[in-house]
């Protein structure tokens, strides 16, 4: 079970923190993926948010895939970083939901409704992760 997780957090959290990568080296390049709103559908206030938002995620989002890693190689240390990510994935989850109902509930135009559903999509995977891995690496603490 535990190289199962590692390797799913390695991934998914792999991709998540390649895709704030692409968006803090060339937004426009993530805004023609899709994996940052699209420019006609967003004011600039949530782009330039967002733009700010992924340089933060550079520093934050590479702890739970880090852990996923360890995890792989069964590294002593992979419950500590576990716990550290998975806070961070339940936070960040959170926080980015509650910007975009803030952002909507002010007027602020958050993107096309169908990239907006993706966007919410990721927020509660990005919270059940967090939650998954904060009990897990708790559960190693404890029982080691």
């Amino acid at each position: 079970m535990q190289i199962a997780i590692g390797w799913a957090a390695l991934l998914l959290g792999g991709f998540l923190y390649l895709a704030q990568v692409i968006s803090s080296v060339n937004f426009e390049l993530a805004q023609r993926l899709g994996i940052q709103e699209d420019p006609r559908e967003a004011d600039s206030l949530l782009q330039t948010a967002e733009r700010h938002v992924a340089y933060w995620d550079l520093l934050t989002l590479g702890w739970l895939p880090l852990a996923g890693l360890l995890m792989i190689v069964d590294h002593a240390r992979w419950p500590v970083l576990g716990l550290l990510g998975g806070a961070i994935y339940l936070d960040t989850s959170g926080r980015e939901a509650a910007k975009i109902l803030a952002f909507r509930k002010e007027g602020v135009r958050t993107g096309a409704g169908k990239q907006q559903s993706l966007f919410f999509a990721t927020y509660v995977i990005m919270a059940v992760i967090g939650l998954i891995f904060i009990g897990y690496s708790a559960g190693a603490l404890v029982y080691s």
